[in-house]
């Protein structure tokens, strides 16, 4: 599938024959070193996207710029609305995605466009190991990219979408074939790819209940 040409200067991610390349910002917070490592949270996090989406087929650029750069840019910055790490579109787009993924739950929050990808926010406060953090890092960024969750999560209605268990968009273990074909069609068609779900309202309940 032939990706539409982008303009570097006006898209904070450009995509051109499995070439990924991102402008990146950092909060200050993320310079301070990962507990008991020499590397900085920013340099492990670039390090798990470069690692594990090279390791899906696809070539990483991440070109690091200020927090007030003027040209289009993702954000990584703490979490702070709750205790994981998630991708968030700006508050402006909130709600009216719905609309533009024929009301799929996963839009609410992610309105994702290629211009609006959305900003990444990592929990800095977890007791995490490296690696982990790294898998962590290089799953929000697959929502950057135009992906959307695969595991059983509440705005999932608690479905775990068929053979991904050992997906990137599901565990944070490797980028799958499929999932690679997903990306490359939601820089085709400027519309995120969103694995399968179903509305079970016995599991619904019983897992919102155990909550």
């Amino acid at each position: 599938m032939k990706t539409k040409q982008t303009d570097p200067a006006k898209y904070p991610v450009t995509f051109k024959d499995d070439t990924i390349t991102c402008r990146i910002a950092f909060d200050g917070g993320f310079y301070e070193k990962f507990p008991k490592e020499d590397k900085t949270y920013a340099d492990l996090c670039k390090e798990g996207i470069r690692k594990y989406w090279s390791e899906g087929g696809f070539t990483i650029e991440l070109i690091e710029v200020p927090r007030d750069d003027p040209q289009p840019h993702i954000n990584v910055v703490p979490a702070k609305l709750t205790s994981t790490s998630y991708v968030m579109s700006r508050w402006w787009r909130w709600g009216w995605g719905l609309f533009r993924s024929s009301f799929h739950p996963e839009s609410v929050m992610i309105n994702w466009s290629r211009k609006h990808p959305g900003n990444i926010h990592l929990n800095l406060r977890s007791k995490s190991s490296v690696d982990w953090f790294m898998r962590v890092s290089a799953h929000e960024f697959g929502h950057i990219l135009g992906l959307g969750d695969a595991y059983a999560a509440h705005y999932r209605f608690y479905y775990e979408a068929p053979g991904t268990r050992d997906y990137m968009m599901n565990s944070n273990r490797k980028v799958s074939p499929e999932e690679a074909d997903m990306v490359r069609k939601a820089q085709a068609t400027g519309k995120m790819q969103y694995f399968p779900i179903r509305f079970s309202a016995k599991r619904y309940f019983k897992k919102l209940l155990k909550r």
